[in-house]
């Protein structure tokens, strides 16, 4: 769950599998020259649509978090609860998509917890999780990629290329510029993204990335007011159930 700060007196929760739908979006835009572009195509869109696939369930009964009154953000949860969400979410993509998808979603986790995490830093419970995580994962990525003939340099692009449409979907869901990320170009050198806001849902972009002169882009969120809380856990789930969904969109133009 993506809760962004609150705005005209509402604030929005985007399950992730809903901002993931954002970054598939993007893939699909994807492919300006000198970009270095998503191969297999259609593959490679799957999964940064996908990517998140690992928190279906715990979307459909978020957890309460005493402190704020809300869902626990995806952040506010340790590697010992979403670790074993992450290597189900590969078993799931395996068993419904096939050996690319899967594949790029497990190496989406692998960042996560090497790139975006310090497990040295992290509780006795969570540093255990990421270390079975990661042995589980390296055995399975390292057979699937020998399966597909896939070279190294592929692999990388085609993970880079989840990962900063993952950033640029986070970015917007959380109204964040600074975590664009950066873009793996054709020459195998990398951009820094920069993102900045021309409205309320309106950004620039730059370098642009994408086939198109625009791109307008939309998921599902819920929309509250700005001081909702629960105390019950049970009670959210239910007003969650109950809530009335709206439509996020956003609109990218070159810088």
């Amino acid at each position: 769950m993506i809760l962004r700060s609150p705005e005209d007196g509402t604030r929005l929760l985007i399950p992730q599998p809903s901002h993931a739908f954002l970054s598939g979006q993007m893939m699909a835009a994807w492919g300006a020259p000198g970009f270095a572009r998503p191969d297999p195509a259609p593959e490679v869109i799957l999964a940064a649509g996908q990517h998140d696939i690992a928190w279906l369930s715990w979307e459909t009964a978020p957890t309460l978090n005493p402190e704020t009154g809300l869902p626990h953000g995806f952040t506010d949860l340790g590697a010992a609860v979403h670790a074993p969400m992450w290597a189900r979410g590969v078993e799931l993509a395996r068993a419904a998509y096939g050996l690319w998808p899967a594949l790029l979603i497990s190496l989406h986790g692998t960042r996560v917890y090497t790139e975006y995490m310090d497990p040295e830093s992290e509780p006795p419970a969570d540093h255990a999780a990421i270390d079975r995580n990661t042995a589980k994962e390296d055995a399975l990525q390292a057979d699937w990629i020998a399966r597909l003939g896939a070279a190294p340099d592929q692999v990388e692009r085609n993970s880079a290329l989840v990962a900063v449409t993952d950033a640029l979907s986070l970015a917007l869901c959380f109204a964040d510029p600074s975590k664009a990320g950066e873009a793996p170009m054709e020459d195998g050198s990398t951009r820094k993204m920069t993102l900045v806001r021309q409205g309320t849902s309106r950004w620039s972009l730059d370098p642009w990335p994408f086939r198109d002169s625009t791109l307008a882009l939309r998921c599902e969120a819920i929309r509250l007011p700005a001081g909702t809380r629960w105390t019950d856990e049970e009670a959210m789930r239910r007003d969650l159930r109950d809530a009335t969904w709206s439509t996020l969109a956003e609109t990218l133009v070159p810088a």
